[in-house]
């Protein structure tokens, strides 16, 4: 699924050589949401079409986002997804009847008990790295910690990041980088650990199913656990600077940055429904 380059390293082949094959028992798209739904922080009307075809096509779309439970509370709300995997994989929301159901990864007093831990750690340690600052939406968060470095912070942090990710590391916390943030989530909630406990308890997908069913879709380092277990997966144009760095890295990339690589990634899987 993916070419060599010149150094030996595999790379992702363009969309194009999805088949339809490969794309015809898709009946799950997970993507990430910041940079790969959205562009420039906007939410082209292109992609919005997209989820609302894949929707009609009986194509369960879930994002799978680092961001606060109080922003992905209102994409599930109004957004024509099945649901949302929010906070790195910490909780899981769907609407029913008009109301939202949280699904925590553990129980949800012990994951408030150790987010509250987890800033303990983390605060101190900002005072050394005056670029970084939590996140204006950390108060909205239910289970785990977020550092911006290049959302509100301008121009993005990109040292300073690099050094409290490592700093946080040595301290055994889960701390990850998205293309905005550091999230800092509890041990073993990744996005994939949700995604898995969601596709298997929820919908029933098999680890068998799940490599043939489901299409992952991102573009950042946070992602990585996600290319590693779904086969088909898809990084949308802007993933490139982050390739080098990436040990698993998507099968496939689309042209287009943001949410536009994902309406042209979404054309080819309707196309091949048909």
């Amino acid at each position: 699924m993916s070419s060599v380059a010149n150094n030996g390293v595999s790379m992702p082949q363009p969309i194009a050589g999805l088949t339809t094959a490969c794309l015809k028992n898709i009946g799950f798209v997970l993507t990430d949401f910041d940079d790969t739904l959205t562009l420039e922080g906007k939410l082209p009307d292109q992609t919005l079409s997209a989820l609302y075809r894949l929707q009609e096509a009986g194509i369960h779309v879930i994002p799978v986002t680092g961001g606060c439970a109080g922003w992905s509370d209102m994409m599930t709300r109004i957004l024509p997804v099945s649901g949302v995997i929010t906070e790195g994989g910490g909780v899981f929301m769907t609407r029913s009847s008009g109301s939202v159901n949280y699904q925590y990864f553990h129980d949800e007093a012990s994951m408030r008990v150790e987010q509250a831990a987890i800033l303990t750690m983390v605060e101190p340690r900002l005072k050394r790295f005056e670029a970084l600052r939590l996140t204006k939406d950390q108060a909205y968060r239910l289970t785990d910690v977020a550092i911006d470095y290049a959302q509100d912070v301008q121009p993005p942090a990109e040292q300073e990041k690099e050094m409290l990710l490592a700093e946080l590391r040595s301290l055994g916390l889960n701390a990850k980088a998205s293309s905005i943030h550091i999230n800092i989530c509890q041990k073993g909630v990744d996005k994939y650990a949700m995604a898995n406990k969601i596709l298997s308890e929820k919908y029933g997908l098999s680890p068998e199913q799940q490599k043939v069913n489901v299409l992952y879709v991102g573009d950042a380092p946070n992602d990585e656990s996600m290319f590693a277990q779904f086969p088909i997966s898809v990084g949308v144009a802007n993933i490139a600077p982050h390739l080098p760095v990436l040990t698993h890295k998507p099968a496939y990339i689309t042209q287009g940055k943001g949410g536009l690589g994902f309406a042209e990634l979404a054309e080819i899987l309707l196309d091949a429904q048909n």
